[in-house]
Parts: structure tokens; sequence; C-alpha cells
């Protein structure tokens, strides 16, 4: 079976709160893909997702956020949830790791709400962004140029805005995304 996601390690930023259905439907296939996904959250052990209504599934924690480097990772997930995005935005070590896949250059998925970690991390110039409207008027502050479709792929980074009945085609987005991020990054090579 191919799995052109092999080798590829990812981290997924999360606190409690977050967009199970996020999560759910891109785990799913990029797990199919071969990615290896890792759950980074404040603490280690579980983190509760949120499922539109209520408090959903509990997921295992794979590492803490302030153990955790971006160089130990090939790219960044990062589900929707603002009770999540609230909860990640009070520590610097969640502008840290954002940073550094930002500055790395390595590929970055963000829905819905995840969009306020570009404006927490002082970024956005040169990015092409969609997000909750609510966010526009500081990413447009940060430099960021603002698109009001459902998707914008914008250097190394990906920013989805989902609602219910388009969440499922943004995960679609999402992975396409990663593959093709993978497929068209080439091995580095050592300076001599």
């Amino acid at each position: 079976m191919n799995k052109p996601l092999l080798g590829q390690k990812i981290a997924v930023l999360v606190a409690s709160g977050f967009s199970e259905k996020d999560l759910v439907l891109t785990q799913k296939q990029l797990m199919v893909a071969g990615a290896e996904m890792k759950i980074v959250s404040m603490n280690k052990g579980l983190v509760n997702s949120w499922n539109g209504q209520g408090w959903g599934l509990n997921f295992a924690a794979d590492m803490a956020l302030n153990e955790t480097l971006a160089a130990d990772f090939t790219m960044l997930l990062v589900p929707g949830g603002q009770r999540s995005i609230d909860k990640l935005k009070m520590t610097a070590h969640t502008k840290r790791i954002f940073k550094g896949f930002m500055m790395a250059e390595k590929p970055v998925a963000m829905f819905d709400e995840a969009l306020e970690l570009m404006d927490f991390s002082e970024m956005g110039e040169g990015y092409m962004v969609s997000g909750p409207e609510a966010m526009k008027e500081a990413m447009v502050a940060r430099g960021a140029e603002w698109s009001d479709e459902m998707v914008s792929v914008s250097n190394n980074m990906i920013t989805v805005r989902s609602d219910a009945e388009n969440v499922e085609e943004g995960a679609i987005e999402v992975i396409k995304f990663f593959m093709e991020s993978e497929s068209s990054s080439e091995p580095e090579t050592l300076a001599a």
C-alpha cells in the first residue's frame, strides 16, 4: 500500500476544548498515509475534545508542550476550538513551538480559531490567510493578506475556515497540502 507520508512526524498542538472533528477527520487519513502523529499539549495525560455540543472524546497527550521542540517534527497541525486556543495562548511555549515551525518553513495547518496563534506569535507578513471573520482585522494589521475563501495555501501554511457543513472538505484540503508538501520537499544538503 502506498504511504506517501511515511517517515513524516506531525505534531498536533492542542489543549482541552479543541475541535474533535478537525482532529479525527484529518488524523485517520494522515495515519493511513503513513504519518506518525504525536499529540502535544500543555500537560501529559488526557486532553479532552469538544464535539460541537459538549465535551467529546479524550485523547492521550504524547508530549508536554514545555518539553517539545519544533526540530523534532516535520509538520504541525493545529485543530480549531476556542477553548483550546485560549489555553494555548497562556504559555510562551506555544509561541516558541509555532515560530519554530514557521521560521524553519515546515508545513503548518491551522483550522479556524487556530489562526489566532499566528497573531499571538506576532507573525503574518507575507502570508495569505483564511479564518474566522473576527480575526481579519488583527491579521491584516500583522501584514497578512485576508482571503474570504474556505482554504488558503500560502508558503508553508494552510489555513482553513470550516463549519459543520464543510469540515470534512477542510480536512481533505489539509491532507492534500501535507502530501504535496512532502512530495515537493527536497532533501537537505550540508554545506561543505
